[in-house]
């Protein structure tokens, strides 16, 4: 875990050194910085301050201290997040389909939290259909009963995921993205916080076809 941090953090630092070297390396000659110069070298800084920031955000996440729950209608993260972010499916022309059970128990979990791990997994899946390239993409987000337990699944049409990175997907840091897309911790962090509510996470996916993501929890002890 800590190379896996130290070498993350190395990327961003590593940029913001050589932009710091060059800005400095200038004024210490006398030279005259051109402003498409000074605009590119500190852009790349602020960036890169951002991305840094962004890796240790994500840490204190992953390194999560005290579980706070309540009792929890899981469909009101779900609507939660559609409404804040549905727009930006509907711009990206990326259909966003809900079937959720209304009659569905209760779950102890916290709402804030929940909503991490699915915006975590609905952002994955507007990420690997605008990958895939093709139109027509959908992302179907469900909630339903499943053998005594409460279930969510967030599903996309996007190329499916490779057998043999099918075991990394929720180690920290593991990405498939492009360097400074992201930091690799979206779904071990979603992982945690699923185990922390007593519920599990499983992934059925088809290459070429799509993902789903199933999150299962046990009801509120007084359900019915």
């Amino acid at each position: 875990m800590a190379s896996g941090v130290a070498h993350e953090l190395n990327q961003p630092l590593s940029v913001i050194r050589m932009g710091a070297t060059f800005l400095s390396k200038m004024i210490n000659k006398g030279r005259k910085i051109k402003d498409e110069e000074l605009r590119t070298v500190t852009e790349q800084i602020v960036g890169q301050v951002d991305r840094a920031s962004a890796i240790i955000n994500h840490m204190r996440d992953f390194a999560r201290v005290g579980i706070k729950t309540t009792d929890l209608d899981v469909n009101l993260p779900i609507k939660n997040i559609i409404g804040i972010f549905g727009q930006q499916f509907k711009v990206r022309d990326i259909a966003i389909e809900l079937d959720l059970d209304d009659n569905l128990p209760h779950i102890m979990a916290d709402s804030n939290k929940l909503e991490q791990v699915l915006l975590n997994l609905v952002v994955n899946a507007r990420h690997v259909i605008e990958e895939k390239g093709e139109p027509g993409g959908k992302v179907t987000i469900r909630s339903f009963s499943d053998k005594g337990r409460v279930a969510v699944s967030v599903s996309d049409t996007g190329n499916g995921i490779p057998d043999h990175i099918l075991d990394k997907i929720f180690e920290p840091f593991f990405t498939t993205k492009k360097v400074g897309a992201g930091t690799g911790l979206g779904l071990s962090i979603s992982y945690g916080i699923v185990k922390d509510y007593g519920g599990t996470i499983d992934v059925k996916t088809e290459v070429g076809i799509g993902t789903t993501f199933v999150l299962k929890f046990p009801p509120c002890s007084n359900a019915k």
